[in-house]
């Protein structure tokens, strides 16, 4: 059997066991999956037996991982996993379950760990409210994906689910529990401000109130990043650990884009935005490697404001909360 295509079935079976919950036997799952003893789940578990095409496919299915050992080192060709959507509401809230899906796996595996340069806010700072919940999957439903049962209504709460608002507030508390260092730009919120600008000035908002109430908010939201920031701990609610588990950066650099490297156990995953809020996601060595670099790169010019850096951290946040009330004054005055 050659050497290199046993390491190529010892990287997918990395892969494989990286998607796998902590509390599951891989070898009977397996087993289960293809119909195999528990001796012949062990032999192509220790690669002394190679899958076929067949059992591949089955693998790959059931646990939504690629195979691409070639693909993979190839320098100009990256095979990418995305959640295709259109605009039936069912869909999104697939997408939310799959990113749901993706944080808790990442919080539940070994020496886990999330970089992400901020092009944008994180998405799960801003599920800390439900109303500001429901404005951005509103919007993303109404203004990105065109959804039919949104196109002629203005801004309701009421028309996005209890459960998808649920799911997400579970969102944010699976990912507060996830070592992380963020990157963030005093343009990072830009994009979340011109999304309340445009429902206010395309009339999507029945009264200024709403439209004030979701600057209230994000100010609220920017209050909190900056106290977990300050306590480089994102579990500051009464009865957390409090225990270390956050760093925020400011960089100078302008971002780009959202780029997010998660460790899930030994396996590196690059996440890039895809239309507005989706993701798309590689296990790629070389596409992971080079966005690892880009990423400590942006690390290393940009300025640590979390912990001890007190007047750098208020300074920062204070042009954040300044570009919020500019957009207040522009609502009371409009």
């Amino acid at each position: 059997m050659e050497k290199k295509v046993v390491m190529i079935q010892e990287q997918f079976l990395q892969r494989v066991k990286s998607a796998l919950p902590a509390n599951v036997s891989f070898v009977d799952e397996l087993a289960d999956l293809l119909k195999l003893s528990s001796d012949s789940a062990y032999r192509r578990i220790r690669c002394e037996t190679l899958f076929n095409i067949e059992e591949i496919s089955l693998i790959c299915k059931h646990f939504k991982v690629s195979f691409d050992p070639e693909i993979q080192h190839m320098s100009n060709k990256v095979t990418f996993d995305y959640l295709k959507l259109d605009d039936k509401k069912e869909n999104f809230k697939l997408w939310l379950y799959f990113l749901a899906t993706d944080v808790k796996k990442i919080g539940n595996s070994v020496n886990n760990q999330i970089l992400y340069g901020a092009d944008d806010v994180p998405v799960w700072h801003h599920f800390f409210h439900k109303d500001l919940t429901a404005f951005k999957l509103f919007y993303w439903l109404k203004s990105i994906l065109n959804s039919p049962e949104f196109i002629d209504i203005n801004y309701d709460p009421s028309f996005i689910d209890a459960e998808m608002v649920a799911s997400a507030a579970e969102m944010l508390t699976n990912y507060d529990e996830i070592n992380s260092t963020e990157i963030w730009t005093e343009d990072t919120i830009n994009s979340n401000l011109k999304q309340i600008e445009y429902f206010y000035e395309s009339g999507f908002f029945n009264s200024k109130k709403d439209a004030l109430h979701l600057c209230d908010l994000y100010i609220e939201e920017l209050n909190l990043v900056q106290k977990k920031a300050a306590a480089s701990s994102k579990l500051i609610k009464p009865g957390q650990s409090g225990k270390e588990n956050f760093k925020l950066y400011k960089s100078e650099v302008m971002i780009g884009n959202n780029s997010i490297l998660a460790n899930i156990g030994s396996t590196k995953i690059a996440y890039v935005s895809n239309n507005t809020f989706n993701m798309m996601s590689t296990t790629s060595a070389d596409f992971v490697h080079e966005n690892e670099l880009w990423l400590n790169n942006l690390l290393r010019k940009s300025t640590l404001i979390s912990g001890v850096a007190e007047k750098q951290r208020n300074q920062f946040f204070r042009v954040l909360r300044d570009k919020v009330e500019l957009l207040r004054q522009k609502i009371l005055i409009g």
